[in-house]
């Protein structure tokens, strides 16, 4: 009697196994929330170190001949400089595109990787350009690069206001078409690039890119936020 009294005395005083905690549905959420916005933003950096990996001096010149050897980098600089510019118009966009997310949405992800593998392309279409020059073909496939991105974004746009804005908290449709629009911008740019060099203006289209602002400037003009509404 005094061992089964003792036996039940050490059950009863042991202590109980520990539960695990499952993680809230709130806090995964916000973890799938940053998980995405990190891997965008590691991304845009590696396509930006990407570009500047191109920038190789060309073999054959000396300390005595570097001016020669700049030179003969413009065409490599100036893809270089166009790119940076566009992606960094690329980055600010989805910045503001996803600041306003509330929670996270698996079709934003989806969406969000489809905009991801469009801008991988630029270090690829920045390479050629910077081979070939922006007078023929390489040009062209690099506002093909550009026009993809710009789709692509759109969709995102798209996939977050859905519904009203419920990842978002609240979208007037005005809203919608504003950023919608200025989503467009750059797509539409080189859009505009591309269809003037198959037209056989290959010189008129390596600036039609500067009317991106002026896409931006209508989007604003035709659906811009009013001075009571948030943008």
């Amino acid at each position: 009697m005094a061992r089964g009294s003792v036996r039940k005395s050490v059950t009863a005083t042991r202590a109980p196994a520990p539960t695990r905690r499952r993680p809230s549905a709130a806090h995964s959420n916000s973890h799938l929330l940053e998980r995405l916005l990190f891997m965008s933003d590691a991304v845009f950096a590696i396509v930006m170190t990407l570009l500047a990996l191109e920038l190789r001096v060309p073999e054959g010149f000396s300390d005595a001949t570097v001016m020669e050897a700049l030179r003969e980098m413009t065409p490599k600089l100036i893809a270089f400089a166009i790119s940076f510019a566009v992606i960094s118009v690329f980055w600010i966009g989805h910045a503001t595109i996803t600041r306003d997310l509330k929670q996270f949405d698996w079709a934003v992800g989806w969406a969000n990787l489809v905009f991801l593998f469009t801008l991988t392309l630029i270090p690829l279409a920045t390479a050629l350009l910077g081979e070939f020059g922006q007078m023929g073909n390489a040009w062209r496939l690099y506002c093909l690069a550009l026009i993809a991105i710009g789709i692509s974004q759109m969709v995102l746009v798209a996939v977050i206001n859905r519904g009203g804005g419920k990842l978002i908290g609240s979208r007037t449709r005005r809203q919608l078409l504003y950023r919608l629009g200025r989503a467009a911008a750059p797509g539409l740019g080189f859009a505009v690039a591309l269809t003037v060099s198959l037209m056989g203006y290959p010189l008129i289209s390596q600036f039609s890119w500067v009317s991106i602002p002026l896409f931006m400037a209508a989007a604003g003009w035709l659906w811009g936020p009013k001075k009571d509404e948030a943008a």
